[in-house]
This record gives C-alpha cells, structure tokens and sequence, in this order.
C-alpha cells in the first residue's frame, strides 16, 4: 500500500511539473504588462520620450527640465529615464505644459515601455487619466 501511494504521489508531481512548465516559459516570454525596464542602457544624462511603445521612434531626449514638450507633447507612448544617478536623478511628468495637471514620477534607471499602463496620480487636470499620449511637460527632482 506504501508503494502505491509513493508511485501515485510521484505521479502526481510529474504531472504538475510538465503542466507548470509551459506556463513558466510563457511568464518569461512576455512582460507583464505593469513591468517597467530598468537600464539596460548605460546612463546618457537624458529623459526620454518615444512616438512608439518599447522604446521605439525617439521623439525627445532632454538633459534637464522641459515647461513645453513641443512636437513631442501629448504623442509619447513610451519613456526611459537614462538620467545620471546623483541628485535630481528622477522625473517627475505633467499632463499640462508649464508643469501642470497631476503627474507622476519615475526613477533614475527606469522606464515605462507602454503608457497604456500607467496614469497619472491624484490633483489637478489629468489625476487618474493614462498617461499615453497625455505627457506634456517634465522636471527632474528627487523622488522618496
């Protein structure tokens, strides 16, 4: 009776193993959608903002605060804060020109690949709102 209960018991894990394996795999093929990159790009001093998701079609890359995104305001799908670590490192984002509207931050080193995943933070026009195409304005500071 032990053995048949070892053999059942062992069977039982070879099953679980072969039908937890696809999903591990499938887990590690496609990042989830709240994943922001960290950098893999080496720093460059600059804030960037991108036409296109996963970091394709640069529009902007600014080395220090922007009031007015110009061609790039409200287009951005995807940014990357390669900024240089040290003070004033981060990125705080508007919804409006002249640092305006809710925002949000983002850390030295990361990005959001697609804005459709994110949105702005509570206070002033925006608050809640995604941020895709909605970004008009940035400041570097130092977020907690």
């Amino acid at each position: 009776m032990t053995s048949l209960r070892t053999a059942c018991a062992g069977a039982a894990l070879t099953v679980l193993a072969v039908m937890a394996t696809p999903v591990m795999a499938n887990a590690t093929e496609t990042a989830p959608a709240s994943t922001t990159a960290t950098a893999a790009n080496p720093p460059d001093g600059r804030f960037h903002t991108y036409f296109r998701t996963w970091y394709q079609n640069e529009c902007g890359a600014w080395p220090s605060d922007a009031a007015a995104w110009g061609a790039c305001k409200n287009t951005s799908e995807s940014v990357w804060n390669l900024g240089y670590p040290g003070l004033n490192d981060d990125v705080w984002v508007y919804c409006n020109s002249n640092y305006g509207g809710a925002g949000r931050g983002i850390y030295n080193g990361a990005g959001l690949p697609d804005l459709h995943d994110w949105r702005f933070g509570s206070g002033g026009s925006c608050s809640g709102e995604q941020m895709w195409h909605n970004i008009a304005s940035h400041k570097f500071v130092n977020l907690p």
